[in-house]
């Protein structure tokens, strides 16, 4: 699978599922829906990407134990990083599956 296609399809996973999701579980939730050949460390490069891109953001876990769904201030390396889909995200996921 290119790399280009890989960042596609987690960006769709994450945006398909419209939760907070930890880095284990969209790996997991990739292996077992797509059978993804990547690997875990390859989903964490493409989740940084994505986040540099403005596609995802961190959360932000303490307002998350609040039900709130926010996104982490600063630059935060932290290792407990949620993830959910910017509505750039969401929009580049519409776009490339009308294109498809």
């Amino acid at each position: 699978m290119p790399p280009e296609a890989r960042r596609e399809l987690v960006l769709e996973f994450v945006a398909r599922h419209d939760i907070p999701l930890p880095p284990l579980a969209i790996w997991a939730g990739l292996n077992r829906q797509h059978r993804v050949t990547f690997s875990y460390r390859t989903m964490q490069n493409i989740l940084g990407d994505l986040v540099e891109e403005g596609d995802l953001f961190k959360v932000d876990t303490e307002s998350l134990r609040n039900g709130e769904i926010e996104e982490i201030e600063g630059d935060s390396s932290s290792r407990r990083a949620y993830y959910f889909v910017t509505e750039q995200g969401v929009k580049r996921v519409k776009d490339e599956i009308s294109d498809n």
